[in-house]
């Protein structure tokens, strides 16, 4: 208990000293303002570009330096929340309370073979299947319009129309309609194939049919083209549809192993028990004696 009245005395101290300190409001403006910017220097030195694009990548709009505050802090409560309990509570320092906020810092540590790092490395990978459905689903609009057969979109006018269907390709589509009227089709399509990885499946191939396509002046020989060219659409959504398909089975397998799993590990601690109880009823006996 004296420890108690103690720690809340100088908490005490502490707060009318502060009060004192701002007790104007310009004081506590400038206060304000100054905390202010001194937690967006700490944010700003602790933000880091990587966890930045990792978040990006996941389609998750948090910026990496409140990540990042919210990790050190978590961590930081935690141990000072226990090294207070301890002291009003007598007791001794416990070296587990600096390990668990240690190991709170790793669960959440972006690395990929961890658990924060893993659960990002599944939003990219899920974000990343649907910008390819949405990138197949433009470039079979694209196809429809092409061949209409009462005049067709011209492609600037036809990326802006269209970028408000679509969720995750919206801006690019939209910049792509800018830029195709500023700079010339050709470079357009160029800038948007390069906003996709080099080693994307079937950018390439979009690439090409897109800069084929409106490279031809005739009307029909282009509509022909892109029909021949269906076989290649056709195949690219097919094989989308099979990567889409082939993540969910795995999603599926991980949910359905963990039953199984769980149901392994209470036998195993079932038998563990039983074992113990009979070696405690036969008080250290051999059985076979």
């Amino acid at each position: 208990m004296d420890r108690l009245l103690l720690l809340v005395t100088v908490i005490g101290i502490v707060y009318v000293a502060l009060l004192v300190f701002v007790s104007s409001s310009s004081k506590q403006e400038r206060y304000l303002v100054r905390l202010g910017l001194r937690w967006n220097e700490l944010g700003e030195r602790v933000q880091g570009d990587r966890l930045q694009q990792l978040l990006n990548d996941s389609g998750l709009s948090i910026s990496a330096r409140k990540i990042t505050l919210f990790r050190y802090s978590a961590a930081l409560i935690y141990l000072i929340t226990q090294v207070v309990s301890d002291f009003i509570r007598s007791n001794s320092f416990s070296i587990y309370d600096p390990l668990i906020a240690l190991l709170i810092l790793v669960i959440s540590s972006p690395m990929r073979y961890l658990p924060f790092g893993w659960v990002l490395a599944w939003l990219h990978q899920k974000t990343v299947i649907k910008k390819d459905g949405e990138l197949i689903s433009f470039i079979r609009l694209y196809e429809n319009n092409r061949l209409r057969k009462r005049g067709y979109a011209q492609f600037g006018t036809f990326c802006g129309s269209t970028a408000g269907h679509f969720q995750y390709i919206r801006q690019d589509l939209y910049e792509l309609s800018e830029r195709a009227v500023d700079e010339g089709v050709e470079g357009a399509i160029e800038w948007f194939c390069a906003k996709f990885p080099d080693n994307h499946s079937f950018i390439n191939d979009i690439r090409s049919i897109l800069l084929a396509t409106e490279g031809m002046d005739d009307d029909t020989e282009a509509a022909n083209y892109l029909r021949e060219q269906g076989k290649i659409i056709s195949k690219i959504s097919s094989d989308q549809y099979l990567k889409k398909w082939s993540f969910i089975g795995d999603l599926s397998t991980i949910i359905n192993v963990i039953p199984s799993i769980a149901t392994f590990l209470m036998i195993v601690a079932m038998a563990m028990q039983y074992i113990l109880l009979i070696k405690g009823n036969f008080n250290g006996v051999g059985m076979f004696q």
